[in-house]
């Protein structure tokens, strides 16, 4: 047979947005209405006309097909059945929930693509259609390599993400540039450690069609680039876009309307049908025919937000209020199943189960939103009510776990002295894809204090165990008017419970070993393991573990990048520096402050200035610096009360704000290979390579706890607490230059901007680059 390039037309389906609301109507889904119909319409006429052109349709299930569709256009759904009944399209996977499936846990992920399969409400694509493909469209483009593992068990065979030349894209900027035959047919994925794999279906969107000028160029090019190879396999050009995008109807530009890339989906099969080697078909059933012709494995977590990762979904302050709701209700629910002697008994399951639901559907990508630089109003205010809803049922699950829990102490010990018990429990919900298996620790323990004993008139404490072991401790009154914390180091074996009484410090107290002692006249703190130092400028300037000098300059940076210019906290104000508890801990405590808005008359009411405060903390023993960062950004007024997309927003904005540093690390790490760990929220740590040369963000890395950073000779660990914000990608890289080579930055909690990456593959003219060619959400 002659060799063909065959194509394929996929939709994305998703009412839900995050640019726009939830009424009927161009200002909510009213739009995706309008140009499903058209894309239907098109697919009809030409099939009509004998032109046999397909579609392939990805649904999303609780919001979509369960709830707006069949109240506002259930003859969307009567004419996709049809297609598929009739052979004409098929449908594959996305999620339930539209989720941000590569931060779900494991329970998550269950619930979130069984369901999408089959679910309770008569919305799985099983429950809908005669047949569905065992496909699966992540929603965004979200991946994380233990997917190969976790969607075999759903029954899904292929996964399909973007290989695109434009920054709409998921995993071309991690590998080198496939060979033509490869890049246009089915993969093998694979990842180190993992036995399972998928087969990988690659992608391309609407901007790789403008880079390409049109549909009918492209296809001709890869006709004539395949006729030099020896291999003359068959191609498949699979589009993928939004079923809501305007691209699918056309547009009435006056230079350029006779160009079929802007006569919608009906030009562009126009365009090409008349080709005698075009063959149009769907991804499944070229798959049938089709065996992988490569293998590919990438590290990265995958998404199709800024710079081809998290940053869209995870950087906005927005999103890290509503992560640490989520996380925290997560938090809340272990502990009860943990404390509660029967988490099956319906005072606790009822609670949680309700928690389960809301927290599901606060987990959908469009909460979190591709729409930047904030959320639209409505949108926000909906997610923010999901994530309290989950919040208060795991409280309420663990009130009542917690009030069957009773403190085991002396009897008159208890009645005169302040008691209270530490639980170790497993941090996640064990399928039979996924364990999570318990650790023990050791750490420094803070414990929130409603108020100090009267006999505490010192900062050092005792504690006592119920078995009658003695631990040094400290009280922390802070400066702040903050809620007083007993800290103090102790280790907890996996899944065991302590119970601690705090008693008099008296002639039995004990020294912790390897106590904190302050050094360079005040200015510095050290364990014996662990030291740190300020220079003459209150930067953290030298960390020294175990007698070797990690780093000897200034490490860590607070700053903004406002309109064109970079407002950095030059020099610090020590105004703490203590050791507590005769050594349990100690404490440096500097301040900050930049303008970096308005002078005069016009400075506005909190003065213009960031205003950073730093708490750096060296506790007995442990070789962790342990740094809490309280940071206050100037009120800035909107520059963008008007515009299209702020009505769309409901909200207006500020786009003078381009880049946050609340508190950057710069580690050092200079040498090859760099390399970054990750630990996600399945419990399973997996690393990359970062590629040669500078990149303006990297945030490929979902982070349940931590990452870690490495060359060949150091590495350093960043893990969040979670206290006060958390994030499931916290921390954004950047490679910057650095003399001769490139330097690793870390910004936890933070935001780059910058140029997209530029991706090699098939890019021709540029043009899909333009803003708004590859624009989603």
């Amino acid at each position: 047979m002659t060799p063909s390039v065959h194509l394929a037309f996929r939709f994305h389906v998703n009412f839900y947005h995050s640019y726009r609301g939830d009424t009927p109507d161009e200002a909510g889904f009213g739009k995706d209405i309008r140009v499903i119909r058209h894309i239907l319409d098109v697919l009809d006429r030409l099939n009509g006309e004998g032109i046999p052109v397909q579609a392939t349709w990805d649904l999303e299930n609780a919001f979509s097909l369960g709830e707006i569709m069949p109240q506002h256009c259930p003859d969307l759904i009567t004419r996709l059945q049809k297609r598929v009944r009739d052979g004409r399209d098929e449908i594959e996977l996305m999620s339930y929930n539209s989720g941000l499936i590569s931060a779900h846990t494991a329970v998550e992920f269950d619930a979130a693509i069984g369901r999408a399969w089959a679910n309770a409400e008569g919305s799985g694509l099983c429950d809908l259609f005669d047949e569905a493909r065992p496909v699966v469209r992540p929603q965004e483009m979200l991946t994380t390599p233990l997917h190969l593992k976790l969607y075999q068990r759903h029954g899904i065979e292929a996964i399909s993400l973007f290989y695109s030349a434009v920054p709409f894209n998921s995993f071309s900027t991690f590998i080198d540039p496939l060979p033509l035959e490869q890049s246009y047919n089915p993969l093998t994925l694979t990842h180190t450690g993992i036995e399972e794999t998928l087969t990988l279906i690659p992608a391309r969107n609407h901007g790789d069609i403008i880079d390409h000028l049109s549909l009918r160029r492209w296809v001709t090019q890869l006709r004539h680039r395949r006729e030099a190879l020896a291999s003359r396999a068959d191609l498949l050009l699979l589009i993928d876009a939004d079923a809501d995008d305007e691209f699918w109807v056309g547009y009435e530009w006056p230079l350029v309307k006779r160009l079929s890339a802007a006569q919608g989906l009906e030009g562009l099969v126009r365009s090409v049908a008349d080709l005698g080697d075009v063959v149009f078909t769907t991804p499944y059933a070229y798959l049938q025919t089709h065996p992988p012709l490569g293998t590919v494995t990438f590290g990265q977590d995958t998404a199709d937000g800024s710079f081809d990762g998290l940053a869209s979904w995870a950087e906005k302050a927005s999103n890290h209020v509503l992560w640490a709701g989520i996380e925290r209700g997560r938090i809340l629910e272990l502990q009860a199943r943990r404390l509660a002697p029967d988490p099956t008994a319906p005072e606790i399951a009822k609670p949680l189960q309700a928690a389960f639901e809301a927290r599901l559907r606060a987990l959908s990508t469009t909460h979190f939103g591709l729409a930047a630089p904030v959320m639209n109003r409505q949108r926000l205010l909906t997610a923010a009510g999901l994530v309290d809803e989950a919040f208060s049922a795991s409280a309420t699950a663990f009130d009542r776990a917690a009030g069957l829990v009773v403190v085991r102490t002396d009897d008159h010990v208890q009645d005169e002295l302040p008691a209270f018990r530490l639980v170790d429990y497993a941090r996640g919900i064990d399928t039979e894809a996924v364990t999570y298996p318990p650790h023990s620790s050791r750490g420094l323990i803070r414990v929130p204090l409603n108020s100090v004993p009267d006999w505490q008139t010192t900062d050092t404490a005792l504690l006592t165990t119920a078995d009658g072991r003695h631990v040094s401790a400290a009280i922390r009154r802070s400066a702040q008017d903050q809620q007083p914390e007993l800290w103090f180091v102790d280790a907890l074996d996996a899944n065991s419970a302590q119970d601690y009484t705090l008693a008099l410090a008296t002639d039995h107290s004990v020294r912790p070993k390897d106590p904190v002692r302050l050094t360079d006249g005040g200015r510095g703190l050290s364990n014996g393991t662990l030291s740190l130092a300020l220079d003459a400028r209150g930067h953290p300037a030298q960390l020294v573990l175990q007698g070797q000098t990690r780093v000897g300059r200034p490490f860590l940076r607070s700053a903004v990048r406002y309109g064109h210019r970079v407002r950095e906290i030059a020099a610090w104000r020590l105004v703490e520096a203590r050791v507590l508890g005769d050594g349990v801990a100690g404490v440096l405590v500097t301040e900050g402050h930049v303008p970096v808005t308005g002078t005069g008359r016009h400075r506005p009411p909190d003065d213009g200035n960031l205003i950073v405060r730093r708490e750096l903390v060296l506790a007995a023993g442990l070789p962790y610096l342990y740094l809490t960062t309280h940071i206050r950004y100037p009120t800035t007024p909107p520059n963008r009360r008007e515009s299209d997309l702020a009505r769309r927003l409901g909200r207006p904005f500020d786009t003078r704000w381009r880049e946050v540093m609340p508190c950057e690390i710069r580690p050092g790490l200079r040498g090859r290979p760099l390399r970054v760990w990750k630990h996600n929220h399945l419990d399973h740590v997996s690393s990359y390579d970062l590629r040669k040369g500078p990149h303006t963000s990297l945030n490929n890395q979902i982070t349940h706890g931590w990452l870690a950073v490495s060359d060949l000779l150091n590495g350093w660990l960043v893990a969040q607490g979670g206290d006060a914000t958390s994030c499931f990608a916290f921390c954004p890289l950047r490679l910057t230059k650095a003399g001769p080579g490139t330097e690793l930055r870390l910004n936890p909690f933070g935001t780059y901007w910058g140029r997209q990456a530029r991706a090699l593959p098939d890019r021709r003219h540029g043009t899909g680059q333009a803003p708004g060619a590859s624009d989603g959400g």
